[in-house]
């Protein structure tokens, strides 16, 4: 590799997201620690009331109203926005009901379009590179993408990230320290758009058990 190559920012940042990742792990074990994202306060995830809720606080977006959307498709789930109470920041919580999950397996998803990334970029650590999808329009703000599959459920959260043509990915946990699936460090795409979280959550193990599936 020539010194121009060393030298360039999606070198440096590949650099930085490989140490990252050992810094969090050891010896092919995950540490239970999430990997921290710039301007980002979680991913937190959770079960309550037969929900699996995701919530999230964006540092950097500053809007000064909240509102609450039942994602299209899904009767008794839930987006809601609006500022975080305890920062400047802006606060995205996301429930998912269990019932919900089962109805869109139970008709093999047939409702919804194969979907990948915001910008056309594949889904990371996804075989097809695209997954039965939706997406929620928030006012003035960014669409919030949702994902669906047998075995898998994910959310798509846009974020401005410093970063370009890159995606790291990495083990997730939830607050109890045990692995429910991955999140992929999104970096702008080639137009400068599109960067963000992917959280991927599988739907087996302790996350079925939890939410009833």
């Amino acid at each position: 590799m020539s010194k121009s190559q060393l030298r360039s920012p999606k070198t440096q940042v590949l650099a930085i997201l490989i140490v990252a990742s050992l810094g969090i792990s050891s010896c092919g074990k995950g540490s239970n620690k999430n990997v921290l994202i710039d301007g980002v306060d979680g991913p937190r995830v959770n079960f309550v009331d037969n929900k699996l809720t995701m919530s999230v606080i964006l540092k950097q977006v500053t809007i000064d109203f909240g509102l609450r959307i039942q994602i299209p498709k899904l009767p008794n789930s839930y987006v809601e926005v609006g500022p975080d109470f305890q920062s400047a920041g802006y606060m995205i919580s996301v429930g998912i009901d269990a019932n919900d999950l089962k109805a869109l397996t139970h008709d093999g998803f047939n409702t919804l379009d194969p979907t990948s990334l915001p910008g056309g970029r594949p889904l990371p650590g996804v075989v097809e590179g695209q997954m039965p999808g939706l997406a929620v329009e928030i006012p003035k703000w960014h669409n919030l993408a949702f994902y669906f599959g047998a075995d898998v459920f994910g959310t798509f959260v846009p974020v401005k990230l410093p970063i370009k043509d890159v995606i790291g990915t990495f083990r997730f946990y939830d607050g109890a320290g045990d692995r429910i699936g991955n999140i992929s460090v999104v970096g702008k795409d080639a137009n400068d758009k599109n960067s963000g979280f992917l959280l991927l959550v599988n739907l087996h193990g302790k996350v079925g058990q939890l939410i009833q599936l």
